[in-house]
């Protein structure tokens, strides 16, 4: 059994506009000590799955039908008490700005002792000030006692980060929950953070959810990714096969469009503008971006399917493949698609 299982998730918003469906049947499995990705652009729904997860799910929005199991409690049934224990304790969460994060007239020392002493609530105030001092050691925060009575913006962006990675790594979770942990950092900064996030995956055994819109963050550290356009699934599978074997024209989009210091062509940009969720297209939610996109797809909304063992798209280059034409027909239309196996339609698992 996986440690996480979000399975066919709905989670939508209910405004005077209309109904947001901002997170649409989406499943995604991860299992004990794994780094998976969530890729997509802003606004995709990646960050509205985690919130789901947490339960920081605010009106107008609540989580519609689904499922979402972890290590074994149903998170959606338990008891708001239960929940409190299992938050910040089992499962963490690195938000996107640290900035914003943290309490700006407490020092950043306090914040994290509080995170503990919530949690352990037999510990001394002494025992978890060493605590705190011995965490921001492990984050690789220089001067850690010194540091512990900093407030935030005394701090520089990669600081903050470090002590927001404490904060979360305070109770030893068996989840960790990472929403683009590294924005608003240099190149050589994000490097670091990574390297220090993975290596205290590597001695706590925890498993992490990287939340990202950058496809480098991925491949440096996630083992398995989900890429989600509009609220679904586009594509899923380790990271190895994804990169080598890209089946989505959403996601060869994103690979294309990261800068490459050798070449002096102009950066690739997918065309067209994310639609609005209160006005989706009627079928595939791509097809208006889409070079590769058919009268059907404008019609008809494309199944998850199987193009190779744990690597799942929604696409109908591989459905029409697999119903119609057989491999040829990917040939044809072009793009990653002229290597795709035949497929035959699953649940969607991505595994």
């Amino acid at each position: 059994m996986s440690l996480l299982e979000i399975k066919n998730l709905e989670t939508s918003f209910f405004t005077h506009e209309g109904v947001v469906r901002a997170v649409d049947d989406v499943t995604i499995l991860i299992d004990e000590n794994e780094r998976v990705g969530i890729v997509g652009e802003s606004g995709c729904g990646k960050s509205m799955t985690a919130m789901s997860l947490m339960g920081l799910i605010k009106k107008p929005g609540r989580v519609v039908s689904g499922s979402i199991t972890f290590n074994g409690k149903d998170m959606l049934a338990v008891s708001q008490r239960e929940k409190s224990k299992i938050l910040g304790n089992e499962i963490s969460m690195i938000f996107q700005e640290p900035m914003t994060s943290l309490n700006p007239v407490i020092t950043v020392g306090k914040q994290v002792k509080e995170a503990i002493t919530f949690h352990q609530k037999d510990i001394s105030a002494e025992e978890a000030k060493r605590r705190v001092i011995q965490l921001f050691e492990e984050v690789g925060i220089p001067d850690a006692a010194k540091r512990y009575s900093a407030y935030p913006h005394q701090l520089s962006g990669g600081l903050r980060q470090r002590v927001m990675i404490a904060m979360a790594m305070a109770c030893r979770p068996k989840l960790l929950i990472a929403d683009e942990p590294t924005t608003a950092l240099d190149v050589t900064i994000e490097a670091q953070i990574l390297q220090l996030m993975k290596k205290l995956q590597d001695e706590t055994g925890m498993s992490v959810m990287m939340i990202t819109h950058n496809l480098g963050v991925v491949a440096q550290f996630c083992t398995r990714m989900y890429v989600m356009y509009a609220g679904r699934i586009m594509e899923s599978g380790t990271v190895s096969e994804v990169f080598k074997n890209i089946a989505h024209p959403y996601t060869d989009g994103l690979m294309r469009s990261i800068p490459k210091l050798e070449s002096r062509e102009r950066l690739y940009n997918i065309k067209g503008l994310v639609p609005n969720m209160l006005d989706l297209p009627k079928g595939c939610r791509f097809c208006q971006r889409c070079e590769y996109s058919k009268a059907r797809c404008f019609e008809e909304e494309p199944e998850l399917v199987k193009i190779a063992p744990g690597h799942f798209v929604r696409c109908f280059l591989y459905t029409d493949c697999a119903d119609q034409k057989g491999k040829s027909a990917c040939a044809e239309n072009g793009g990653s698609a002229a290597s795709a196996p035949n497929t035959q339609a699953e649940g969607g698992t991505g595994r």
